[in-house]
């Protein structure tokens, strides 16, 4: 792990510490904006294991919608995400929905929609 992903996640760690105790109560704009990225993160990982993508380049979603659930901070974010991978440049369209929750893990359900882009080093074959 990098030096510089390992500040954030210990700037993450001390900050999460220094939130609210009440779990009811509504979080600061910095807290959600951490959590954010963090599942943001959660979501992409989720979602390369599920579906054994090799090494992600890029994950470009214009399609986002977070949908608070039960307590502050606990959301469920509806998304139309292309994974575009590293070695063979196969861009892929997944659609789903990301449960973000403050006291368990980030859980994923999707669904694979379609391939955009072949991977390079694909041949295609049309039989006559």
């Amino acid at each position: 792990m990098g030096k510089s992903v390992l500040a954030v996640v210990v700037l993450a760690l001390c900050v999460s510490a220094c939130g609210r105790t009440d779990p009811n109560k509504p979080e600061n704009g910095l807290m959600t904006g951490l959590r954010a990225i963090f599942a943001f993160k959660a979501c992409t990982g989720e979602l390369r294991d599920r579906f054994g993508l090799k090494t992600v380049s890029g994950v470009s979603s214009g399609d986002m919608d977070p949908v608070a659930v039960g307590r502050p901070g606990e959301w469920d974010v509806k998304f139309t995400a292309d994974v575009t991978e590293k070695e063979s440049g196969r861009v892929t369209r997944y659609k789903g929905v990301c449960h973000v929750r403050r006291d368990k893990p980030t859980t994923l359900e999707a669904q694979f929609l379609k391939e955009i882009r072949p991977a390079t080093d694909t041949v295609r074959r049309i039989n006559p």
